[in-house]
C-alpha cells in the first residue's frame, strides 16, 4: 500500500505527517538532520509499503534529494508559490502545512518542481555567483566615481571609459598619495580599488571556468549560432532548460522563464498585463540583453521587433521582451532539432511574410 509523507522542514525540527488510504493520520517530530529523516523513512518502508516523498523548494532542497532519494520510492520537490491557496486559513502551523503536502501528494495536485542533477545545479549556482560578481562591481566603480567626486574629479583625464588602462593609473597613482587629514577620500579611494581588482579576478576564474564547460556541451555551440548570442545567455538557457523535452510547447518554455503575460480572462472580457517574470531571472536578463543584440544583426528579428514596435517609442521595451520571448522559442526548437540558425526559416515563421508572400 502507497504512504504519502510530506516534510515540513526549517532549522531545528521537522514535522512528519504521513497519510495512508484507509488509516489514521499520523505525525511525527524529527531534528532537521539527514540521518534522521532517512531513518524515518526507512522504518515506514519496513512493510514493504511504497513510500512517497515531498517537501517544499529551499536553499538545500538539491542536497536533500539527493540523500533520501535512496530510501523512499519517489521524492516530489514541491513549489509553494503555485500552492498559496493551501495556506489561506486562519489556523496555520507546521503540522497543518505537512499534512496539506501529504494530502496533495496522495491526490496528484503538488506542483513539481524539476530537480537537475548534482552538476547541472552546481553550474546554475556558478552562473549566478556570476552574474553576483558583476554586479557587485559595478557597485564598487559606482562608489569609486562618487568617491572622485567629493574633490571635484568629474572627468578622468583621458579620453574614453573611466576603466580604460591609464585612467586606472590616474585613479591608482591619487590613491598612493599621502592621506593627510583633509586629503582621507584617498585613502577610500584606495580600498575601493583593492575590492575591484580582488573582484575582477574572481570574475576571471568564474568566467574561464565556465568557458570550459560550454566548450563540452554541443549544444551550446550550436545556440551561439544565432547572430548576437554569446556564450554567457546560452550556457544559462542550458543549464536552466536542462531537458528540453520535459517542456511540450514554446509557450510552456517561455512561461518558465517568466516572459510571457499575466492573463486575466472573465467572460467575454480578456486582459494581457506585465509578464509574469517567474521562473530563473538570470536567464530573463540574458534573453533580454541578447535580444538588442539580435536586432541589429538578424533582418527578421529587426523586421519583428519593428512590427511590434509599430513606430511608437513608448513600445521599446514592450518589443524587446517579444523578441526575446520570441528567440527562447527558436532556442527551442533549435535543441529539439538539432538544427542551427536559419534566417529564411525564421522569416517563413512570420505571420506578416505569409501575408506578404
Amino acid at each position: 500500500m502507497d504512504k504519502f509523507v510530506g516534510f515540513d522542514i526549517d532549522n531545528h525540527k521537522t514535522i512528519a505527517c504521513v497519510v495512508q488510504k484507509g488509516q489514521k493520520e499520523r505525525f511525527t517530530t524529527l531534528p532537521s538532520m539527514v540521518e534522521a529523516m532517512r531513518e524515518f523513512l526507512q522504518r515506514e518502508k519496513q512493510q514493504d509499503d511504497a513510500v512517497h516523498l515531498t517537501f517544499e523548494i529551499s536553499g538545500e532542497a538539491g542536497f536533500l534529494y539527493d540523500e533520501l532519494i535512496g530510501s523512499v520510492d519517489s521524492v516530489t520537490v514541491s513549489n509553494p508559490a503555485k500552492m498559496t491557496w493551501i495556506y489561506r486559513t486562519a489556523k496555520k502551523n507546521d503540522r497543518l502545512d505537512a499534512r496539506k503536502q501529504a494530502v496533495l501528494l496522495s491526490i496528484g495536485e503538488i506542483p513539481k518542481v524539476h530537480m537537475p542533477t548534482r552538476k547541472v545545479r552546481q553550474w546554475r549556482q556558478t552562473i549566478l555567483h556570476r552574474r553576483c560578481l558583476i554586479s557587485r562591481i559595478v557597485q564598487v566603480k559606482n562608489r569609486i566615481r562618487a568617491e572622485l567626486k567629493s574633490p571635484g574629479l568629474r572627468k578622468p583625464p583621458h579620453r574614453g571609459s573611466w576603466w580604460k588602462t591609464p585612467n586606472r593609473l590616474w585613479m591608482k597613482g591619487l590613491s598612493e598619495m599621502a592621506w593627510s587629514s583633509g586629503h582621507l577620500w584617498r585613502m577610500k579611494l584606495a580600498h575601493l580599488l583593492e575590492e575591484l581588482q580582488l573582484l575582477e579576478t574572481q570574475l576571471n576564474h568564474v568566467t574561464t571556468y565556465l568557458d570550459r564547460y560550454l566548450a563540452k556541451r554541443p549544444a551550446g555551440t550550436l545556440l551561439m549560432t544565432i547572430p548576437g548570442v554569446g556564450p554567457r545567455t546560452a550556457e544559462a538557457v542550458l543549464a536552466y532548460t536542462d531537458d528540453v523535452h520535459r517542456f511540450r510547447r514554446g509557450k510552456q518554455y517561455c512561461s518558465y522563464f517568466g516572459l510571457t503575460p499575466k492573463l486575466d480572462e472573465s467572460g467575454s472580457c480578456k486582459r494581457l498585463g506585465h509578464i509574469n517574470k517567474q521562473g530563473p531571472s538570470v536567464v530573463r536578463w540574458l534573453a533580454g540583453e541578447s535580444a538588442w543584440r539580435v536586432i541589429k544583426h538578424s533582418p527578421a528579428m529587426k523586421g519583428f521587433y519593428e512590427r511590434v514596435l509599430a513606430r511608437q517609442d513608448g513600445r521599446k521595451k514592450i518589443a524587446v521582451v517579444a523578441v526575446a520571448r520570441k528567440l527562447l522559442s527558436i532556442m527551442r526548437a533549435m535543441l529539439i532539432t538539432g538544427e542551427g540558425w536559419n534566417e529564411e526559416l525564421v522569416c517563413r515563421q512570420d505571420p506578416a511574410w505569409k501575408k506578404t508572400a
